[in-house]
């Protein structure tokens, strides 16, 4: 397995501090968390892209994936208003135009949601359509692009590995794949052994954080067991961390240090 770890926590500094940061770590790539003020794929400067592509080559690091932000702008690839709906297509079209010009491989997307009193077939289906001219723009691109489950709270589309599974097999692309976020994962009442049961061998990501997206080993979800699972199931792709808690944003180095350490020491990696 490889491993990374999202910016997301470096939010209230130049993302060149999570540059520096993973300059100096044992990791495998980066997870770019794009997001204004530091890379917001809505509206940024091309001087500022062709800056960002410099400091990361010469710090010697790779770009594995871009993570948009799919909760908080409003971005909704299942919403029936037409205006929003198109205006979240051309958000990840730009994304996966970023992730192309970094050398990414690899885009992550959430999924959009439909009116909670509102036909949901219909939201399905407006995602499907999306995510079809999505998948289609990013082959030629030479772009993958992950989907993840979210909780109830957020959409009423996709929220258990077996809709992921659904829902890719509708679009029908070989370059959509499922991820599985451990902490949305056990908000399901799922495991590892789900995820890679119904997606098979389009399972290609896995976000591993705690519970509330802490730092592993510090909340209350079986992080080992979570690996040893990936481990006894043959899975030999990426794990990132995302890492959301607020108790993050004034020293996030530290909070990288705890999960460098918990990667090593209880997990065993680079042993």
């Amino acid at each position: 397995m490889k491993f990374t770890l999202m910016s997301y926590h470096y939010l209230r500094y130049p993302l060149r501090a999570y540059l520096d940061k993973m300059e100096r770590l044992p990791l495998d790539g980066l997870d770019l968390y794009c997001v204004a003020p530091q890379l917001n794929p809505f509206d940024y400067r091309l001087g500022d892209l062709i800056q960002l592509d410099r400091d990361i080559k010469a710090r010697h690091l790779t770009p594995y994936v871009l993570t948009a932000e799919n909760c908080a702008y409003p971005v909704n690839l299942a919403t029936s208003n037409t205006v929003t709906w198109e205006s979240t297509v051309r958000y990840y079209q730009r994304l996966i135009d970023t992730a192309a010009f970094l050398d990414a491989p690899n885009i992550q997307v959430c999924p959009g949601s439909s009116y909670f009193d509102d036909d949901v077939a219909a939201g399905w289906d407006r995602q499907v359509k999306a995510f079809q001219q999505l998948t289609t723009y990013a082959r030629r691109k030479g772009v993958n692009i992950f989907l993840e489950t979210c909780k109830t709270t957020t959409t009423n589309l996709i929220v258990t590995s077996k809709e992921l599974a659904r829902f890719i097999a509708d679009v029908g692309a070989d370059n959509l794949l499922g991820l599985s976020d451990t902490d949305q994962m056990a908000l399901a009442g799922e495991t590892i052994d789900d995820y890679i049961d119904n997606l098979g061998n389009r399972y290609g990501f896995v976000h591993f954080s705690d519970s509330d997206h802490t730092i592993p080993g510090t909340g209350n979800l079986p992080m080992k067991k979570y690996y040893e699972a990936l481990i006894r199931r043959d899975y030999h792709g990426w794990i990132s961390s995302e890492l959301c808690s607020r108790d993050y944003y004034r020293n996030p180095d530290m909070a990288t240090d705890l999960y460098i350490n918990y990667l090593r020491s209880t997990l065993g990696a680079w042993s």
